[in-house]
């Protein structure tokens, strides 16, 4: 009986701790499950990570690479290259008044950019114009050839429709001029003046020119078979003596230079 109950108590003791074993057992095979779990989570994470950090550089590479701007002086060549056509052509007429004269032009225009600078340009012009004047007792008609040298200027940065223009014109005309009485003078006519004016631009390749002399110089020779005469003059009027001439402007290869 005695051999019976210690061969009882011995074969539970060996239960107990084989189940007790089996259990710990099975806890640190979950504890090692769960740790690979976590690295490889973690791992996956990382790589994750890493993948996007690079792609992130990737994109910082590009857009520094094809988005980096460039200099200022670079930007403002380009932008003036596309503002001030590099060749324009101009034609129109013009008015004024002097007391009892009214004046009149028909007058063309080459305009060649001979320079750029910030946000502006010197343009040259070869023009020819057909000039009259009228009153009760004397008329005249010439034939102008014009020389300038002018600025045009942007007034505002972000506003490049309208350009300022100033410069000097020359310029030499031949013709007549004739009296009520039918007496008659060949003439001829020099004249150095200050010129300024406006661009406004209306279209891509379309702009409307506006201007005149502020101030002229001018010697005037009159010719009558076997004896001539000078004179000399001097003004500054708006509009009087001198022509506000209106032109409209086509401008030639206006992206490209």
């Amino acid at each position: 009986m005695k051999t019976t109950q210690l061969f009882l108590m011995v074969l539970a003791f060996i239960l107990i701790n084989t189940a007790t074993q089996l259990q710990s057992q099975n806890l640190n095979e979950n504890e090692i499950s769960f740790q690979d779990l976590d690295i490889v989570s973690m791992s996956s994470s990382t790589i994750d990570l890493r993948s996007y950090e690079v792609n992130i550089d990737d994109y910082k590479i590009a857009y520094s690479v094809e988005n980096a701007p460039t200099s200022i002086t670079q930007n403002d060549a380009q932008v003036n290259a596309i503002a001030y056509a590099l060749s324009m052509a101009a034609f129109g007429l013009g008015f004024g008044f002097n007391g009892d004269q009214t004046l009149w032009c028909l007058h063309a225009e080459y305009y060649y950019r001979l320079a750029m600078l910030k946000r502006s340009a010197v343009y040259g012009a070869l023009g020819v114009a057909y000039n009259g004047s009228n009153s009760d007792f004397v008329s005249t008609s010439l034939i102008d050839i014009t020389l300038k040298v002018l600025m045009f200027a942007q007034l505002v940065k972000q506003f490049q429709q309208v350009r300022f223009l100033y410069g000097l014109a020359g310029g030499y005309g031949f013709g007549k001029e004739k009296f009520e009485d039918g007496f008659t003078y060949d003439i001829t006519r020099l004249t150095i003046g200050i010129v300024l004016g406006f661009q406004i631009m209306m279209a891509q390749q379309w702009a409307l020119m506006i201007q005149t002399n502020v101030f002229n110089y001018q010697e005037q020779t009159r010719k009558y078979e076997d004896f001539e005469t000078k004179t000399f003059s001097r003004w500054g009027l708006i509009n009087k003596r001198n022509l506000l001439a209106f032109s409209l402007v086509y401008t030639f290869a206006n992206s490209k230079n």
